[in-house]
């Protein structure tokens, strides 16, 4: 949770920092970016959600939304080495958080490792996920 409002601030304080006129990097496109971006993963969410349940409530810190009881609230991954404990994930989040994944993943975040030999390191980031806060059987 503290890590999801940490993103938060900062996408709020950037937003609010493009916008402000005057500021070394404003940019109105920028800002409007992040709002465009923020939108259509709402609208999407909603579209998703309509297929399952009923969608309450859509804002900016997520959607509140009903689901059948006959639909997986969690799913148990069993380690196919013993040693390894289950891990018990949330099938709603996991499901939106792929299609998160797939549509706003990074896939070209470079890391300078070297910078002597300019030797960057390009991996794939995404900081923009789902959390589950209450779940709502009917």
């Amino acid at each position: 949770d503290s890590l999801q409002f940490a993103y938060k601030c900062i996408l709020n304080s950037f937003y609010g920092y493009v916008m402000r006129r005057g500021a070394c990097w404003h940019r109105t496109e920028m800002g409007g970016i992040v709002c465009t971006t923020g939108s259509i993963i709402i609208k999407r969410t909603r579209e998703l959600v309509e297929q399952i349940g009923r969608p309450l409530e859509l804002d900016t810190d997520g959607i509140w939304c009903v689901l059948p009881a006959t639909f997986p609230e969690n799913h148990e991954l069993i380690a196919r080495n013993p040693s390894h404990p289950k891990v018990i994930i949330s099938y709603p989040c996991s499901l939106l958080n792929l299609i998160i994944k797939d549509q706003y993943t990074n896939d070209q975040y470079h890391e300078l490792v070297d910078k002597d030999k300019h030797i960057y390191e390009i991996h794939s980031e995404n900081s923009i996920f789902f959390l589950l806060k209450l779940m709502i059987l009917i």
